[in-house]
């Protein structure tokens, strides 16, 4: 069965220029890359261009009540933007929320101890913070509606303490040893509110003091003039079990994927590495998705049910973003070899592509 060694973050992610790679079960001091030497082609290029090449995002996935959503942050540096996108699990209506936040070149923090991550845009506030320390994590926004959109509010809080969170850190080639990515992941069960109102202020949906499961994502990268990828993230409970798990390939991906890669899954406080996987879907985005792999670990089919789709066209950049809100069927081993058998699991899977 696959395994992938985890060891004990060191305090800086990068050393004498050169990034220290692997997977971790505790953090290092921040997720701070600068530094690398001679990142691209092999030449040493002043800091000040290598730094332009770093690229953040932040990814909050949530379940509360009906409702599946995600929080999506973007820093590069030019062009940043935020967006609230949620799901009602039970009527497949969807809500999109996006805020372009303008040059903001510390909109994503590097600390893990202790750190927030803020927007108050008008009418879209965000806010993402966790203290280590205090033993938190805590997730607000409040977004204003329109004719189409309900206002909606949200607060939610969990505890690092927690017997079922898990926490942990990866660095691997992007994809050569000279560049590198590296990403944090913290699942936790959450507690906390949810309303949505009608633009003339009447109540749709109310979920006060509710239990649900948050997974957070962070990720900075030495990113290539074009880059693309996919994933699949989902959180919840099934068969008694609480678990989180985010599988992905991208354009970024190590040359030795069996060494270096992000995929985990979280099940009751522990967890087990993932090996590389084949995402497909030969049929279009809107049809079902394969996830694979060669070890046996992951068989997985996740079904669409909404898309939400965006593009941004400016003089220097060009994305493409999928979001696919959709269930989850299929079978994942765990590091001791128990099944996980997904039905009808809520998840979301992303599309992305960068040119930039």
């Amino acid at each position: 069965m696959y395994k992938r060694e985890i060891k004990k973050a060191p305090k800086k992610i990068i050393q004498n220029g050169r990034p220290i790679f692997g997977t971790f079960d505790s953090l290092p001091d921040s997720l701070d890359i600068h530094g690398v030497r001679a990142p691209f082609i092999g030449i040493p290029l002043p800091p000040v261009f290598t730094r332009l090449r770093i690229r953040s995002r932040m990814i909050y996935t949530f379940t509360i009540g009906d409702y599946l959503g995600s929080i999506d942050i973007f820093d590069n540096k030019i062009v940043n933007m935020a967006e609230v996108s949620l799901w009602n699990k039970k009527n497949n209506c969807k809500y999109v929320y996006r805020i372009f936040l303008g040059l903001r070149l510390h909109l994503i923090p590097k600390k893990l101890e202790k750190a927030v991550c803020v927007s108050t845009a008008k009418m879209r506030y965000i806010r993402i913070g966790w203290n280590h320390t205090q033993d938190r994590i805590s997730v607000k926004f409040k977004v204003r509606g329109d004719s189409i959109r309900p206002s909606v509010e949200l607060a939610l809080g969990g505890k690092f303490s927690n017997p079922v969170s898990c926490e942990c850190f990866s660095v691997k080639p992007a994809p050569t040893m000279r560049r590198c990515s590296a990403s944090w992941y913290s699942f936790a069960p959450i507690s906390g509110r949810m309303s949505l109102t009608l633009k003339n202020g009447d109540l749709l949906e109310s979920f006060p003091e509710n239990k649900g499961f948050g997974f957070l994502f962070e990720n900075r990268s030495y990113y290539k003039f074009i880059t693309k990828g996919e994933n699949l993230t989902a959180c919840g409970e099934i068969d008694g079990k609480q678990i989180g798990f985010r599988l992905s390939t991208t354009s970024l991906d190590a040359v030795d994927q069996d060494t270096y890669n992000d995929n985990v899954i979280f099940a009751d406080g522990k967890m087990t590495t993932l090996p590389p996987v084949d995402i497909t879907h030969y049929l279009g985005l809107a049809q079902s998705w394969v996830i694979q792999d060669v070890e046996s670990m992951i068989d997985l089919t996740f079904t669409p049910k909404n898309i939400i789709s965006r593009s941004v066209n400016l003089i220097a950049i060009n994305s493409t973003y999928y979001t696919v809100f959709g269930t989850i069927d299929g079978i994942i081993l765990d590091s001791e070899g128990n099944k996980i058998v997904l039905k009808d699991f809520p998840g979301i899977a992303k599309r992305s592509k960068l040119r930039l």
